[in-house]
């Protein structure tokens, strides 16, 4: 069941990361993102029903972020969260009440390693996947 959850991870992780990857030749938008999305602002912490209670990172920037009204969760992306931030975060995160249910790591490459981690608390369940300077954080409400 433990892999289950670190493969799920993981894919959450390259599903994102592939959403974000835009055109180098700029010939077509980043990410086509479905168009029921509400879009949340850059650059600062989105205030919604998904983040309150939740401590604000310390560190890195919000590139982009939505929340899906019809499947009920929110996405947050960030950039500029190296390793050793998002840690700190997950931290921030447990000291806050969240509970590990699972965490996942592969190194991928020379010397970059990919982290997927499960958090909940009550009715709250984040995922978090970072790797290199890139962490994407899911939160989802049952």
């Amino acid at each position: 069941m433990k892999k289950a959850g670190g493969i799920f991870l993981i894919a959450v992780l390259v599903f994102l990361t592939a959403a974000c990857a835009g055109d180098p030749g700029g010939n077509r938008p980043v990410s086509p993102l479905p168009e029921n999305l509400i879009m949340l602002d850059a650059g600062e912490w989105p205030e919604n029903e998904y983040t309150a209670g939740m401590p604000h990172p310390e560190s890195g920037m919000v590139e982009r972020g939505w929340i899906d009204p019809e499947k009920k969760y929110c996405c947050i992306e960030f950039s500029d969260m190296t390793r050793s931030k998002s840690e700190q975060y997950v931290e921030a995160l447990k000291k806050a009440g969240f509970r590990e249910a699972d965490k996942v790591s592969e190194e991928i490459g020379s010397g970059s390693l990919s982290v997927g981690i499960l958090l909940t608390r009550g009715d709250t369940g984040v995922s978090l996947s970072y790797l290199n300077d890139l962490c994407v954080m899911y939160i989802k409400k049952k």
